[in-house]
C-alpha cells in the first residue's frame, strides 16, 4: 500500500486554524513540534512512508484484536476518536502551517530518516476503511457518499521536524511503540544495525527470505540468522567456550550481537554467511541419509520420538529444500556449530575468512559418526532433544572430532 520510492515528497493537509499548534523544542530550537487534529477524511492514509517504523505493516490481519478495536472505535465513537486513539507520529525534514491557505505542509526527504514512526497500524486500518468505501480515489467522493462517521472523525497528528540523529530516531520509535512491545531486532534494524546482513543476503539466492522488522511478511526473522552466525563467531574460540547460547538463549542473541566487541566478529563472517544459512537447512534435509549411513539401511529416523515425520514433506524456508523429517534444533545446532572448525581465519588480521574444507562435502563424507554421537547422547538424556541441545559435553565432543579430522587431513596433505 505504501509507496516506498525514496524521492522527496511534500504532503499538504487542510487543518482548521483552531486545531493546530506549533511548539519549539525547549532544548533544541532547530526542531519544531506540530500538534494537529486532522479530519480523517483529509489524511492521506496509506500514502505516508512508514519504512522508519520498527514494525512492518505490509501484512496486517484486519480481523486481529488491535485493527478490530481501531475500526470499532471510529465507527462507534467518531467524535471521540481523536481522544481514544493516540494518533500518528511523523518525522519530517521540515513542516509548517500556512495561515492563508489553512494547509499543514510536511516534507519527507528520505524514507530511511523520515515518515510515520508510530501509529501506522491506525493509518493502515483507516486506509483499508476508505478502500472499502471507494475502491477508486476516496478523495473524489461526493459529500453524500462519505459515511457520517468519517465526516465527524478527527485524528491527532504529531510531526517532529528538523535534523534528528539516528540515535534519537531509534529512541523515539522505542518510546512511542508501546501498545505492543516492539521487538529488539526491529529497533536494531531501525538503527541500521543489520545493513551488512542485508548487503550480503539480498544479493544472494536467499534474497527476500529474511524479515528485519516485526510483522514483515518474510518466512525467517533476522534473529535466526544471528543465532546461526553466532555458532561460527570467532569469540568462542578466543574465550575457549562453546556457542551453546545460540540454542539455549535465542532470545538473547540480539544482546550479544549489539555488544561492540562482538559485532565486528559477526561482520567478519560476511564472506561465509550465506553458506552458513544454506548449510543449516542442507544438514536438516540430508540428516536422514546420514542417519541411515550410521545405523544401516533398515534404520527408521521417523520412528524416533525426537523426530517428527512430515507426510508429504515440506520446504525449508530459506532454501526451499524439501524434507520429510522435522529435526529439532537441539540436534541441528550442536552439529552445525562443530563445523566452525572448518573455517580458516586470516592469521595476521588481513584478508577474509574462508572455508578450509568444503562444509557440504564434509557433511556428506563424515557426519554419520557425528550423528551417532548426537543420537546416543539424546538416548542417555531420555530422548529429550532440549536436554541434548544443552549438553555441553556433546557440543565439545562434536567440535573436537571435527577439529581433529581436519588436522589429520591437513597433516596428510603436508606429508
Amino acid at each position: 500500500m505504501t509507496n516506498h520510492s525514496n524521492h522527496p515528497q511534500e504532503y499538504r493537509i487542510p487543518v482548521s486554524q483552531d486545531h493546530i499548534r506549533t511548539l519549539k523544542n525547549p532544548h533544541d530550537e532547530s526542531l519544531s513540534i506540530i500538534h494537529a487534529f486532522v479530519r480523517v477524511r483529509d489524511l492521506a492514509n496509506g500514502k505516508i512512508h512508514d519504512k522508519i517504523n520498527p514494525r512492518s505493516h505490509e501484512d496486517i490481519k484486519w480481523n486481529g484484536r488491535i485493527p478490530s478495536a481501531i475500526r470499532d472505535s471510529i465507527q462507534d465513537d467518531p467524535r471521540l476518536f481523536h481522544l481514544l486513539n493516540r494518533g500518528c507520529l511523523i518525522l519530517a525534514k521540515k513542516a509548517w502551517y500556512d495561515n492563508q491557505s489553512k494547509l499543514l505542509h510536511f516534507f519527507i526527504e528520505s524514507i530511511d530518516e523520515h515518515g510515520m514512526v508510530d501509529g501506522a497500524t491506525t493509518d493502515r486500518v483507516l486506509a483499508n476503511l476508505k478502500k472499502e468505501i471507494s475502491s477508486a480515489d476516496f478523495t473524489s467522493l461526493r459529500e453524500e457518499e462519505i459515511p457520517e462517521y468519517l465526516k465527524d472523525a478527527h485524528i491527532h497528528l504529531e510531526i517532529i521536524a528538523g535534523d534528528l540523529t539516528s540515535d534519537v530516531r531509534v529512541k523515539l520509535a522505542d518510546a512511542r511503540n508501546t501498545s505492543e512491545q516492539v521487538k529488539e531486532f526491529s529497533l536494531e534494524d531501525l538503527g541500521r544495525g543489520f545493513d551488512w546482513i542485508k548487503e550480503v543476503l539480498e544479493k544472494s539466492e536467499l534474497r527476500g527470505r529474511v524479515k528485519y522488522r516485526e510483522n514483515e511478511p518474510k518466512p525467517v526473522d533476522v534473529r535466526t540468522v544471528l543465532a546461526l552466525a553466532t555458532l561460527f563467531h570467532p569469540g568462542w574460540e578466543a574465550n575457549n567456550k562453546e556457542p551453546m547460547v545460540a540454542y539455549t538463549g535465542k532470545g538473547t542473541v540480539i544482546e550479544i550481537y549489539r555488544k561492540e566487541d562482538w559485532k565486528v566478529g559477526y561482520e567478519k563472517l560476511s564472506p561465509v554467511l550465506v553458506d552458513i544459512l544454506k548449510l543449516y537447512e542442507y544438514i536438516h534435509a540430508k540428516f536422514q541419509e546420514q542417519y541411515v549411513k550410521a545405523y544401516g539401511p533398515k534404520a527408521k529416523l521417523g520412528l524416533r520420538k525426537e523426530v517428527r515425520f512430515i507426510k508429504g514433506g515440506k520446504e525449508l524456508p530459506l532454501t526451499g529444500i524439501s524434507t520429510n523429517y522435522g529435526i529439532t534444533d537441539g540436534w541441528l545446532y550442536p552439529l552445525l556449530g562443530s563445523f566452525r572448525m572448518l573455517l580458516s581465519w586470516p592469521k595476521n588480521g588481513r584478508g577474509e575468512v574462508k572455508w578450509a574444507v568444503n562444509p557440504f562435502d564434509y557433511f556428506n563424507q563424515h557426519s554419520s559418526e557425528l550423528i551417532q554421537d548426537i543420537v546416543e547422547q539424546s538416548e542417555e538424556l531420555g530422548s529429550n532433544p532440549n536436554a541434548t541441545g544443552k549438553s555441553r559435553m556433546l557440543w565439545s565432543n562434536l567440535k573436537t572430532k571435527v577439529e581433529m579430522r581436519r588436522m589429520k587431513e591437513e597433516a596428510a596433505l603436508v606429508s
